[in-house]
């Protein structure tokens, strides 16, 4: 699978994910602190506005993408999200899924707001009409939720938790369940985000409170214990489906002690940045 970042933050995902042999992983930016192992760095060149990276920057990697599917990571705000459609321009025989993250906004300067407001919407937009396979959004503030990290940290503890899921969710795509009556999403609905359950109250957190959700899946990684515990399963999954019609799951059994329940969320509605939802 191919994994593309653009960008400071889209960047740090990526090479978060190049310690998996499951992906090969580019990352374009102006500059790199350091050389990255298994990681194919490719520079561009620094540019004053954001609409000069869209007309001046000339990349074309289409013979470094090697794989039909491409996940592309990146951060709005900044400038160099300018240049993201001039380089996906060049692969776009690929099956594209932009992994759009949303920086916390008051570290945002009132025209790195605009920039991520305009950027969000776009990706959106071309997701939904089908320029783009999909689009999965994240909020960085969702992902620090009741995370105790200091300032410092804030940088890795976010790039290393959104690698994470969508490693983890990957995997469980891609591993034969105990039981699944999962169903590909409705082909409109192009707008999604990830998440997480409480397994002992049901208690769901998504990286991006999307409004008008249409669908969900959920993946459930149990324990042995609770595999052979009578209705355990049936508990959680009751709790879940109390509000969701259009839900399905997937179980896998695993080593670890505890049980992990990851939820997947879909909608053909677009999502602002003020968290409301144009039809």
């Amino acid at each position: 699978m191919q994994v593309i970042g653009i960008g400071t933050g889209g960047c740090q995902i990526a090479a978060e994910l190049a310690q998996h042999e499951a992906y090969d992983v580019i990352v374009i930016d102006t500059s790199f602190k350091e050389q990255l192992n298994n990681v194919e760095q490719i520079l561009i060149d620094s540019q004053e506005t954001i609409k000069d990276y869209e007309e001046k920057t000339s990349l074309d990697i289409s013979e470094k993408v090697g794989h039909n599917v491409v996940h592309v990571f990146l951060f709005g705000g900044g400038k160099t999200t300018g240049a993201t459609l001039r380089i996906l321009e060049r692969i776009k025989d690929k099956k594209i899924i932009i992994h759009y993250v949303r920086p916390e906004k008051n570290f945002l300067s009132n025209k790195q707001k605009l920039r991520e407001r305009m950027t969000c919407g776009i990706l959106q937009e071309l997701a939904r009409s089908g320029v783009f396979s999909k689009i999965y959004l994240y909020d960085v503030l969702e992902v620090l939720k009741e995370a105790e990290v200091n300032f410092l940290q804030k940088k890795d503890y976010v790039a290393s938790t959104i690698a994470g899921m969508f490693h983890m969710v990957n995997y469980i795509k891609n591993t034969e369940g105990l039981f699944s009556n999962v169903e590909t999403p409705s082909e409109v609905n192009r707008i999604s985000s990830f998440g997480m359950v409480n397994p002992e109250n049901g208690e769901e957190v998504l990286h991006f409170p999307l409004d008008s959700i249409r669908e969900k899946c959920y993946y459930f990684v149990m324990s042995k214990e609770a595999l052979e515990t009578p209705g355990v399963i049936e508990k959680i999954n009751n709790q879940i489906q109390e509000n969701n019609e259009q839900a399905s799951f997937k179980i896998i059994d695993s080593e670890w002690s505890d049980n992990h329940v990851y939820v997947e969320a879909f909608t053909n509605v677009v999502q602002t940045t003020q968290n409301k939802t144009e039809e």
